[in-house]
């Protein structure tokens, strides 16, 4: 009997990259055209692991990267912000042959289009939960004044306390339960676990808070003037960090070559975790859209 691709475990690949190592966990058929994937801040391939996944079980190939510095692949050479990470992004798609899409969430959004700013080859852009507006000027001012409260605290302290303090598990769990707005008392305690398994999950001090200050002050907007590939864009009604969209105007500041370049779909009552809380339904989304879009 064939095993199902959404249930087996994903390929470990170990790539060179920029003279940096990476670590990329391959999900799905090996023929398929490639979705190649990047999770967001502070996260590792786990953040994805759900909707790669469901991607795998309709025959499509998923390839998740853990960020430079993150889960198991190793710092850049240079600095952890928006264009050194697309460099890496767009070194990495090279090196697999150019991937059909590229795939963002969160934080990953803004690096997947600085890499097809940077000339990235793909056909196509999903970006999930997009970062379009400065994620620490947004309405929650006690949430924000307490991120940035958290961080700072975190380069002022002895490197040891401050790395903890980077690692805690409780503060982890808080930021999952946040950023999430599903209901059932489950599915949030296994968002609340998984954030706090991926807590301690980086080099060093220094990569968070360089990574921080990019994912606190980069958006995909920033590069638009060089997205030039059909765009999705799948947001959560409900996420925190960013208004609903206009449904006139999916993506602020990014050109559409034709009319037909852009696509939005609003996920009701979900939140910024749209890869946890809806991966069935964000994979169904993904797959019509690639049929749709990039057949051909």
């Amino acid at each position: 009997m064939r095993a199902d691709p959404g249930r087996e475990s994903p390929r470990r690949i170990v790539r060179e990259v920029d003279g940096s190592e990476t670590v990329v966990f391959d999900y799905g058929p090996e023929r398929s055209a490639a979705i190649l994937a990047v999770h967001g801040f502070r996260g590792t391939h786990y953040g994805l692991d759900p909707l790669a996944r469901a991607l795998a079980a309709k025959g499509f190939r998923v390839l998740v990267p853990d960020l430079p510095g993150c889960g198991e692949s190793a710092p850049l050479r240079g600095r952890h912000d928006a264009a050194g990470y697309g460099d890496w992004l767009d070194a990495l798609a090279r090196g697999i042959g150019g991937p059909a899409v590229l795939l963002g969430h969160s934080f990953g959004s803004v690096i997947a289009a600085a890499a097809i700013a940077r000339g990235a080859e793909c056909r196509g852009t999903v970006l999930v939960n997009p970062i379009l507006s400065q994620p620490l000027d947004g309405p929650r001012r006690i949430a924000t004044a307490a991120a940035r409260g958290y961080y700072r605290l975190a380069a002022l302290l002895p490197e040891r306390i401050g790395t903890m303090l980077l690692a805690s598990r409780a503060v982890a769990s808080l930021t999952g339960g946040m950023l999430a707005s599903v209901r059932s008392p489950g599915l949030r305690r296994w968002i609340g676990a998984e954030h706090r398994r991926q807590a301690g999950t980086f080099h060093d001090r220094a990569v968070v808070l360089e990574t921080f200050a990019a994912a606190s002050g980069s958006t995909v907007p920033m590069f638009a003037d060089g997205i030039d590939v059909p765009t999705l864009l799948l947001c959560g009604e409900r996420d925190p960090l960013h208004p609903r969209p206009s449904a006139g105007i999916p993506s602020p500041g990014i050109p559409s070559p034709d009319d037909d370049a852009q696509a939005l779909r609003v996920i009701p009552r979900r939140g910024h975790l749209l890869p946890y809380e809806a991966p069935g339904l964000l994979a169904e989304c993904i797959g019509d859209w690639i049929r749709e879009r990039l057949a051909g």
